[in-house]
């Protein structure tokens, strides 16, 4: 405990060496790259992996980037990512990812971890965004209360739909891990696949978002919100079952505002605008959502924005909460009304033909 109040303290003195930087620097640009050497590994060593200095065999600077957000403040460790050759779950088409994680300090909230996957040209013309926050019990246990996971299985089939790939035909795994490796080149910060299709696509998964950002918590910084957030949705959930209440009341049961996302002007809604800027994404931008929250920061922040509603799928089991989210949160186009995986899948691909053209 000791040591690791003193790595606090530590964090503290770096971080406001980092803001006095991104004050006196005059460029216009949304953010500010750390390449000074010696203030790099001094941010791996005190945020984000954390690690050693003098240990690593690599150029730490060939393996992360670190970013602050001029206009949040938020400071941000990446990986300079990963090709990954992936199917979809449904269709099990392939596709490729390339796949970047985000350890993001976030003022007013805490340390948030975002994952984030590109397929095809996410930096030209009209780009798919769909973020999620975590909903452990959908993905873990296929609860079928919500329909978040069936959201983020809608988004991976949209991605495989229109930019698939043919696989090579090789007999060796380093061969094929070769192949994976070529198909994209990292060069001048973007991210850019050889062969791509129709539009670009960002998955966004903001794993500390559990139970919509339940983590937070009034004028504190939160080192740990994965715990937080995830045992406060495991008590909110519980609430509803044992005493008889809504998903609003689930909240309210345990003394918290429902969606906290949207507490301390809608701090957790600001992520996905932060890792945009990050990225350098194209600012015309299709949105996957119902949640009006998730449409607002972007906007504010100079996205060009089409919203396309996403369902997933919506069955018995999941109508209840589907209802509440649009009479209790405030969500568009989601009510008890009960929707297949293959009806919204055809709704989805027919909508975003006729936004960018292309594969149907």
């Amino acid at each position: 405990m000791d040591k690791f109040c003193k790595r606090i303290e530590s964090k503290k003195r770096l971080y406001a060496t980092l803001l006095s930087l991104a004050e006196t620097d005059r460029a216009t640009k949304k953010v500010l790259q750390i390449t000074d050497p010696v203030l790099f590994k001094e941010v791996i060593s005190n945020f984000g992996p954390v690690l050693d200095k003098g240990k690593e065999k690599v150029d730490l600077q060939t393996v992360f980037d670190v970013t602050l957000h001029k206009e949040t403040g938020a400071l941000v460790i990446s990986n300079k990512g990963a090709t990954l050759f992936s199917l979809s779950p449904k269709t099990k088409s392939p596709y490729l990812v390339r796949h970047i994680g985000f350890c993001v300090y976030f003022p007013g909230l805490g340390i948030e971890l975002v994952n984030v996957g590109l397929v095809g040209n996410v930096y030209d013309g009209k780009v798919v965004l769909r973020s999620e926050s975590a909903c452990t019990p959908s993905f873990l246990f296929g609860s079928q209360r919500c329909n978040c996971h069936h959201q983020w299985e809608s988004i991976r089939e949209l991605a495989a739909h229109f930019n698939p790939i043919i696989p090579p035909q090789v007999r060796s795994g380093e061969a094929f891990e070769q192949w994976v490796q070529k198909q994209l080149v990292h060069k001048g910060g973007k991210h850019l696949f050889r062969s791509v299709g129709s539009p670009g696509f960002i998955l966004m998964h903001l794993d500390m978002q559990n139970g919509m950002g339940s983590g937070y918590s009034e004028d504190e910084f939160s080192f740990d919100l994965y715990s937080r957030a995830s045992m406060r949705h495991r008590g909110e959930y519980t609430s509803e079952q044992v005493h008889q209440t809504s998903m609003l009341g689930g909240f309210e049961a345990i003394g918290l505002r429902p969606d906290p996302r949207s507490e301390l002007g809608n701090v957790g809604y600001k992520l996905a605008f932060v890792i945009l800027d990050i990225i350098g994404v194209s600012k015309d931008i299709i949105v996957l959502t119902n949640n009006p929250l998730k449409l607002l920061h972007l906007k504010n922040n100079g996205y060009r924005l089409t919203r396309v509603k996403s369902v997933g799928e919506v069955n018995l089991a999941g109508a209840k909460e589907a209802q509440e989210r649009g009479s209790d949160f405030g969500h568009r186009d989601i009510n008890g009304e009960c929707i297949s995986f293959e009806e919204e899948m055809s709704r989805l691909k027919e909508e975003i033909c006729s936004l960018v053209g292309g594969r149907q």
